[in-house]
This record gives structure tokens, C-alpha cells and sequence, in this order.
């Protein structure tokens, strides 16, 4: 049977609780992080610059990073979440405007059997210090990872189920067919007339799920998918 929809998940305030790229910049960082964080909270600049001019101030290795970012957890709902997509044949990949190394360090920790598909930016060590890189970042787009375009190519037109918690997720969110949402994004989508629904962890997020498949999301999700990207 093939898939009726795409589910693009956020990491940081989603599958982890905290958000680890904030919490690497606030502890790393030189002096001078929170002006392009308040930019960009002002909508003045992108995600894509902040993170450029945040990433090139941390006084630290990789190694040191990642080692910081040990003590933190992700949802320990989220693993059984995983199986539940999988078993069920229903694409999915994690969109992340945070970073690779990050994400993927913190679901080996999590003894995860295997890796989910993630989108996200990255990071590299040079002569200088930490540099940031965009591989999945958009010409008309000023965010490090573009996600409309990232669940595009990868849901391969399908309709997407959104799962995320902040502004990182706001156009996204505008484009998916329904939306589980916590934090900020639950009050953007409010705002916004955006069908969905808010999620408190990934079992939460399964019984939404589940439910919506045994109604066939018809009757389960109003207009759910009246709009793809």
C-alpha cells in the first residue's frame, strides 16, 4: 500500500527536549551571540546568518561540543515512535535547523538500532575555529536548512504531517497538511488558522497518528490534506 503522507519532525525542542544548539552557543560562545540571536528573533536577518556568526564565535573543538551535549536525553518515547513509521511503512525524516553532528551524537547515545534519514546543517573545524555549513539551505530562503523545500524532495510531493515546537517551523507549518505542535508553534498555528493539533511527547504523537490511519485521516483531520507543498 503506498504512503499517504510524509511526516517531517524538528529536533531541538521536539525530539529533545532543550534546545541543544542554543545551549552549545550559550556555553561556548565569545561574547557578541546574542546580537544576531536578537536579529533574528526581530526578523531582521535569517536563521541562516545568525547561525553563520554564532557558530564562528564558539571557542571550542567539535570534540568538546559534542562531549557538553552528552548529558542531555532525547524523547524516550521517540525510539518506539520510530519502529511505529517504520512498521507501518509511512515515510518520515528528521528536518532540523539545528546540526547534524549534534543530532546524530545524540541518537547513537540513545541506543537507537538505526539512525533515522536526517536534514540539517553542519558544522567543521577549520584553522581559525568552528565554521558552519548549510547543505540543505535555499537561494529564496534565508534559513540554514530550508525545510518546505527539504519535505518536499524528500516526502516526494506527498502531504505533510508536520511534528515540531517553534519558529523554526513556522513556514513549514503553513504549507503542511496538519501539524502536531508544541511551544511556540502551537500559538503560531493558533494564530494562523493552521490545522493541527498540540502533541506533549512522541507516545502522544503515535496515538494522534494511529488514531488518524484507522480513520483513514478523512474524517480523522478535516481538509487534511487540501494543501501539499
Amino acid at each position: 500500500m503506498n504512503p499517504d503522507f510524509f511526516v517531517a519532525i524538528d529536533f531541538d525542542g521536539t525530539i529533545v527536549s532543550r534546545d541543544v544548539t542554543d545551549e552549545v552557543i550559550q556555553r561556548f560562545s565569545r561574547p557578541g551571540w546574542e546580537i544576531p540571536e536578537r536579529l533574528w528573533v526581530e526578523g531582521k536577518i535569517g536563521s541562516r546568518e545568525c547561525l553563520s556568526t554564532q557558530i564562528s564565535l564558539l571557542s571550542a573543538s567539535i570534540d568538546e561540543v559534542l562531549n557538553h551535549i552528552d548529558k542531555m536525553r532525547i524523547d524516550p518515547a521517540f525510539p518506539a515512535f520510530v519502529d511505529f513509521l517504520r512498521d507501518a511503512s509511512i515515510p518520515f525524516a528528521i528536518i532540523s535547523d539545528g546540526f547534524q553532528g549534534f543530532i546524530k551524537r545524540l541518537f547513537l547515545n540513545s541506543g537507537l538500532d538505526e539512525i533515522p534519514p536526517v536534514v540539517a546543517n553542519d558544522i567543521r573545524e577549520t584553522p581559525t575555529g568552528l565554521e558552519a555549513i548549510f547543505p540543505y539551505a535555499e537561494e529564496h530562503c534565508s534559513s540554514g536548512t530550508c525545510k518546505c523545500a527539504a519535505a518536499s524532495k524528500l516526502g516526494g510531493g506527498l502531504p505533510v504531517v508536520l511534528i515540531g515546537d517553534g519558529r523554526s517551523d513556522f513556514c513549514l507549518a503553513r504549507n503542511a497538511a496538519y501539524v502536531l505542535s508544541k511551544g511556540k508553534l502551537s500559538v503560531f498555528c493558533t494564530e494562523n488558522s493552521i490545522h493541527g493539533q498540540t502533541f506533549k511527547d512522541f507516545s502522544d504523537a503515535t496515538r494522534i497518528i494511529q488514531s488518524g490511519m484507522m480513520e483513514s485521516f478523512h474524517t480523522a483531520i478535516p481538509d487534511r490534506f487540501a494543501k501539499t507543498i
